[in-house]
C-alpha cells in the first residue's frame, strides 16, 4: 500500500520536479519506507512505498516497462498476480524483472489496453502514463476501496491518494463547494465522485478516465449489481465456503508481518478463522471503558477457540481527545466525520507497531445484509401509506426533540426520529435517510448565505438515484445502493485514511469482487429476513466451520461511539471552542448564533443534538487547517527525503 500523486499540463508546461517532490511528500504517512518522482515535460508522477511485497529495491515506484513506453504509479494489492503473470509470459512474451504486482499493470495494458483494470482483482488506485500516446490513464478499483482524488481544467491534471497531495501545489483552488457541503451536513461524507471542494473529484469506483491535452473519457468497467440465481440455503453455503478459502488465501499474501482486527462479530471470525488456518496470526481488538460499547469479551471468545494470540487495545482516547481528533480531521481533508473515526485511529495506530497489513471483515454487512436498516427499509415502505408525509415528518421533528440527556449508543430518540423522518421521505427513499446527521427542518436556520441557494437541494439525490436506478426487490435495491454510494464514501474513506496515517495497510476481503458477485447472485432470502437472522448465508457458514454459538447467533452491533457523551465530556473544551467562543469563523458558510444556540443546548443537557454539531465540529476545525494549508501551499519548506530518480516499481 502506498500513496501517489502527480500533474500533467495539458498546456505543455514543463513539470516542477521541486513542485512534484512537495505533492509527494504530502503523503509519507502512507509510505515511510522510500519516496520517488519521475518528470518528463508535461507529465509527472510520484510515489511513497509502503513495502509489502518485494522487499528489496526493485520494488521502487514509479515504474517503467522494459521498453520504457509505459511508466505507472500505483497505490493497492494485485491478488491474482500470479495468473495474470502467466498468461503474459506464456502468451505475450512479457519478460518479468521483479516479483511485485506492479509490473503486471504496464505490460497488461500493452497486451490488453484499458481492459487490464477490469482483470485486475484487487484493490488499487492506478496512474499510468502512455509515452507513444501521450495520455495519462488514472483508475480505481470496482468497489472503490482505495481513494483517488483530481481536479481538471483546460491548464492541468492533478492528482494523489488524499485531496492534500493536491493542495501541496499553490496554484489548487482551494474553495469551499456549497453543495460538497451541503451533502457532508447531511450525510458526514460528500459521495463517491465530488468532494467538499470546487473543482476537486474522485476518480469513481471502477472507473478508467484517460486525459490528453484536448479530451477527456471516462468508462466504467465494473459496478456491483444483483442478478440471484441461488435460492437455496445450503446450496450458498457451500459454494460459499471454497470460494472464501480461495479468497482469503489470495489475501494473505505479504512478504511482511499480519494480523487481523477482529470485532468479535460474525465477518471478522470468518477472516481469523482462515488466516489461522494458514499460519498463526495475531488478533487485534478495541476495548472501551465503558461496557455498553465494548466488544472485546466476543473477540476474547473467538480467540480462545482458535488458539490465537489476542492484542486488546483501549481506544477511549480521553487523555488526548482533542489532539486526536484534529489528526483524525486533518488525515480526512474534510471528506468524512465517521463517529467511529477516533478508535479505528486510535487502533491502528497500535496495531501498526506488530504488523504492516491488518485483514478486516468490512464489507459484509453491505454484501450480505447485516444492518437492521435493510428490515426497516421494508417496513418503511408498508407503514407509509398509513399516514400522510406531513405526519410522520412531525413524528420526527417531536422525536428529535426528545432525550436530551440520552448518551447511550443510538438513543430511542434518534431512532425513531430518523424512522419518521425517513418515512417522511417516501417508502421507495427511506432507505438512504437512515443514516442522516442534520436534519433537513434545521438547515434552513443554520446555514449562512452562502449556503441559503443550496438548502433546498435534496443531498441524497445521488444516493437515491442508485437506490432507483436497479430493478427488482427493495432489499436488492437497498444492498445495491449502498454497495455504489454508501460504502466507497463513507466506511471505506474511513478505513483508508484512518490506517494509512500509520502506514498499516488494510484488505478487506469481502469486498473482493469474487465475493460481491457471488453475494449479487444469491436471493435476498439468504441473506436477511423480514424477522429473523441478518446474513444468514455467513452464519450458517461460521456454524458449520465448528464457530462459537455466541458469535454465529448473536445480533449485529454497530461500532457507534457515544458523541453525544464525548461532546460533554472529553470534548467539552474543544466544542467550546470551536462552537462557541469562535463560531464566528464559521461565516459565511453556518450562521453562528444558530451554531451557539444548538451547542448551548446540548451541553446544557436540553436537547441531544449530537449528530447535528459532530460534522459542523469537523467542519469548523478543518477549514481552519485549510487556511493554514494555504498560507503555506506556495513556499512550504519541502522537508528533506530520500528522493531520487525514478528506477523501479511494486507496492
Amino acid at each position: 500500500m502506498c500513496g501517489i500523486s502527480g500533474i500533467f499540463y495539458r498546456n505543455g508546461r514543463s513539470v516542477d520536479s521541486r513542485l512534484l517532490e512537495r505533492m509527494t511528500e504530502a503523503l509519507h504517512h502512507r509510505g515511510p519506507d522510500g519516496g520517488d518522482t519521475w518528470t518528463e515535460g508535461p507529465i509527472g508522477l510520484g510515489h511513497r512505498r509502503l513495502a509489502i511485497r518485494d522487499l528489496s529495491d526493485a520494488g521502487r515506484q514509479p515504474f517503467k516497462d522494459n521498453s520504457g513506453r509505459i511508466v505507472v504509479s500505483y497505490n493497492g494489492e494485485i491478488y491474482n498476480y500470479p495468473e495474470l503473470k502467466a498468461e503474459l509470459e506464456s502468451g505475450y512474451g512479457a519478460t518479468f524483472t521483479t516479483t511485485c504486482d506492479t509490473e503486471i499493470i504496464p505490460y497488461g495494458y500493452l497486451a490488453w489496453g484499458e481492459e487490464v483494470f477490469n482483470r485486475l482483482e484487487g484493490m488499487f488506485s492506478i496512474a499510468l502514463w502512455d509515452r507513444a500516446r501521450n495520455t495519462l490513464f488514472l483508475a480505481r478499483d470496482g468497489i472503490g476501496i482505495k481513494p483517488l482524488f483530481y481536479s481538471a481544467d483546460a491548464e492541468a491534471i492533478r492528482f494523489g491518494s488524499e485531496i492534500k497531495a493536491l493542495l501541496a501545489d499553490g496554484e489548487q483552488s482551494r474553495t469551499i463547494s456549497p453543495e460538497g457541503l451541503h451533502r457532508f451536513f447531511a450525510m458526514g461524507y460528500v459521495g463517491p465522485s465530488l468532494t467538499t471542494l470546487d473543482g476537486i473529484q474522485q476518480i469513481p469506483p471502477g472507473t478508467v478516465m484517460s486525459f490528453t491535452n484536448r479530451e477527456v473519457k471516462e468508462r466504467r468497467y465494473w459496478k456491483p449489481q444483483r442478478a440471484p440465481t441461488i435460492r437455496r440455503l445450503e446450496e450458498a453455503v457451500e459454494a460459499f465456503k471454497p470460494l472464501w478459502s480461495r479468497v482469503m488465501e489470495d489475501h494473505l499474501a505479504s512478504d511482511v508481518p499480519v494480523g487481523v482486527l477482529q470485532s468479535g462479530g460474525v465477518d471478522s471470525t470468518l477472516v481469523s478463522l482462515e488466516a489461522s488456518r494458514a499460519k498463526p496470526t495475531p488478533l487485534f481488538t478495541a476495548q472501551f471503558s465503558n461496557g455498553d460499547f465494548d466488544e472485546s469479551g466476543d473477540a476474547a471468545t473467538v480467540s480462545e477457540w482458535l488458539g490465537t494470540p489476542l492484542h486488546t487495545i483501549t481506544v477511549d482516547g480521553s487523555n488526548a481527545a482533542e489532539d486526536v481528533l484534529k489528526k483524525v480531521i486533518r488525515q480526512y481533508d474534510g471528506q468524512n466525520c465517521d463517529e467511529a473515526s477516533i478508535p479505528l485511529f486510535l487502533l491502528c495506530k497500535e496495531v501498526r507497531k506488530h504488523v504492516t497489513v491488518g485483514l478486516t471483515g468490512d464489507g459484509g454487512d453491505e454484501t450480505f445484509g447485516g444492518y437492521p436498516t435493510y428490515r426497516a427499509s421494508r417496513f418503511a415502505a408498508a407503514l407509509t401509506p398509513f399516514a400522510p408525509r406531513q405526519l410522520w415528518e412531525a413524528i420526527g421533528r417531536l422525536s428529535y426533540g426528545l432525550g436530551g440527556s440520552n448518551e447511550g449508543r443510538l438513543p430511542l430518540s434518534a431512532i425513531v426520529s430518523r424512522l419518521a423522518l425517513g418515512l417522511g421521505d417516501g417508502p421507495s427513499q427511506a432507505h438512504t435517510q437512515w443514516r442522516r446527521l442534520v436534519p433537513a427542518f434545521q438547515m434552513p436556520s443554520l446555514y449562512g448565505p452562502v449556503m441559503r441557494d443550496v438548502v433546498g437541494n435534496d443531498p441524497f439525490v445521488e444516493y437515491k438515484s442508485m437506490l432507483a436506478t436497479p430493478s427488482g426487490p427493495l432489499l436488492d435495491r437497498c444492498l445495491v445502493a449502498d454497495q455504489r454510494f454508501h460504502l466507497p464514501s463513507g466506511l471505506l474513506i474511513k478505513s483508508d485514511a484512518m490506517s494509512m496515517a500509520h502506514a498499516l495497510e488494510l484488505r478487506v476481503p469481502f469486498l473482493d469482487r469474487r465475493i460481491v458477485d457471488f453475494a449479487g447472485s444469491c436471493d435476498g432470502s439468504l441473506l436477511t429476513n423480514l424477522m429473523g437472522d441478518t446474513k444468514r448465508v455467513l452464519r450458517r457458514a461460521l456454524e458449520q466451520l465448528g464457530g462459537p454459538a455466541a458469535i454465529s447467533r448473536a445480533p449485529k452491533r454497530g461500532f457507534n461511539v457515544p458523541i453525544a457523551q464525548l461532546l460533554r465530556t472529553t470534548l467539552r473544551s474543544t466544542a467550546d471552542q470551536f462552537l462557541e467562543s469562535r463560531a464566528e469563523t464559521l461565516a459565511p458558510y453556518l450562521n453562528p448564533q444558530a451554531v451557539r444556540t444548538l451547542w448551548r443546548q446540548h451541553r446544557d443537557r436540553e436537547f441531544n443534538h449530537a449528530y447535528t454539531l459532530w460534522p459542523i465540529l469537523h467542519f469548523s476545525i478543518w477549514k481552519q487547517s485549510l487556511s493554514e494549508t494555504t498560507s503555506h501551499a506556495a513556499d512550504a519548506p519541502r522537508r528533506a527525503t530520500e528522493f531520487s530518480s525514478a528506477r523501479g516499481g511494486g507496492s
